[in-house]
């Protein structure tokens, strides 16, 4: 297991597989990784699930990036989620 900075994480999930990440928006606060990624196994295997936090308040900062075995699922995970997940009265955005 490698350790990055939130940064350098979220790139280096970009770079490892573009294809396989899956960019969650409009993220409410109270939104946990457990209750997002229970969510997101519905389309398929997850690799890596990350939700970026703000360093000097340690608050999600609204958005994460999900990486699964394929970008089959990743697109499929797209197609089936998008328009149709609200968490905490906020539309969740998938791309």
């Amino acid at each position: 297991m490698y350790y990055f900075d939130e940064l350098e994480r979220g790139v280096a999930m970009a770079d490892e597989s573009s294809g396989c990440t899956v960019y969650i928006g409009n993220l409410d606060e109270k939104v946990t990784e457990r209750i997002l990624y229970d969510i997101l196994m519905e389309a398929g295997p997850i690799v890596d699930l990350y939700i970026p936090k703000d360093k000097d308040s340690k608050q999600p900062k609204g958005y994460a990036f999900a990486q699964y075995e394929s970008e089959e699922i990743a697109e499929y995970a797209v197609k089936l989620f998008s328009g149709f997940v609200t968490l905490h009265q906020k539309k969740v955005k998938f791309s």
